[in-house]
């Protein structure tokens, strides 16, 4: 990708709240991941149907980056939407969770919490703080569209400036206000958007699931509500190479101060767990 396509997306986003990256993944990208999708689904169904992360509607599996290894490196192989999402977010942002999203073809839309009712992703921090002020992007999240997003495999509806409005909507499911518009998108596209922006996902009318993976990058500074170490199995942890717990949030960091600052990387390296915890960064 040019400097001036990234150029493109990231105004896009500013202006709009959203913009759409074609042929991201390629087509064996696409049947790798599709494959992956179902084993996961396959491997979490008996539980899933239990807790309700998986019905006739709508089938989801949180934290799949930890869950199957196909996902460890699924936005490093396909790098556009990280070039965008950085360009706004910084070079140290992280992706805080990856989740696999399939709406059913049952012509029916789940309105619970896991339904995609009308919503902006975590306000408390991306809306909330700026209300009466001027919007401050925080988090963008992604739609890895794995199947085609068209209106009738219901894909998502974005409000166009939404984000800029100070404003989070909670509305049942049913009651969509005007403005809105459908990202339609191809197989291998990836549509982003601003956190802050209003969105819901529509109603898939198609004969068949519409395949999703959702990846939400944050900066990097912004402390979760989960700790990553703590939601990836340490098996899990140990598969992904250093590239891709550090874009998980789940590679330590050396603190910026001036001592750590003056040492080449074969210094820090030699350091000894006692002298790192004088240095301030050891790890227990």
């Amino acid at each position: 990708m040019t400097h001036r396509n990234i150029d493109i997306h990231v105004e896009e986003i500013q202006r709009e709240g959203y913009t759409i990256i074609p042929d991201v993944m390629s087509p064996a990208e696409i049947d790798a991941t599709r494959r992956a999708i179902d084993e996961t689904l396959a491997f979490e169904e008996n539980l899933g149907r239990k807790l309700g992360t998986q019905s006739n509607d709508l089938r989801m599996v949180f934290e799949a980056h930890g869950k199957h290894p196909h996902f460890h490196g699924l936005a490093l192989r396909n790098p556009e939407p990280l070039l965008v999402s950085r360009r706004i977010l910084g070079d140290d942002m992280v992706c805080y969770n990856l989740t696999i999203r399939v709406p059913m073809p049952s012509g029916k839309k789940d309105t619970s919490k896991y339904g995609g009712h009308l919503h902006v992703d975590w306000d408390k921090y991306t809306v909330t703080p700026f209300a009466g002020g001027k919007h401050y992007p925080m988090g963008i999240q992604s739609a890895w569209c794995v199947s085609a997003f068209e209106e009738r495999t219901g894909a998502t509806m974005v409000w166009p400036g939404s984000h800029l409005s100070g404003d989070a909507p909670y509305a049942d499911a049913a009651t969509v206000p005007a403005g809105h518009v459908i990202a339609e998108a191809p197989a291998g596209s990836v549509i982003l958007w601003d956190s802050a922006l209003w969105h819901t996902g529509g109603t898939n009318s198609d004969v068949d699931p519409r395949y999703t993976v959702i990846a939400y990058f944050q900066r990097g500074w912004i402390k979760g509500v989960n700790d990553a170490n703590r939601r990836v199995s340490p098996a899990a942890r140990a598969a992904m190479s250093i590239e891709e717990r550090r874009l998980y949030g789940m590679e330590p960091t050396i603190p910026p101060n001036s001592h750590i600052r003056d040492m080449d990387p074969a210094q820090l390296a030699a350091l000894t767990h006692e002298e790192k915890v004088v240095m301030g960064f050891a790890e227990y």
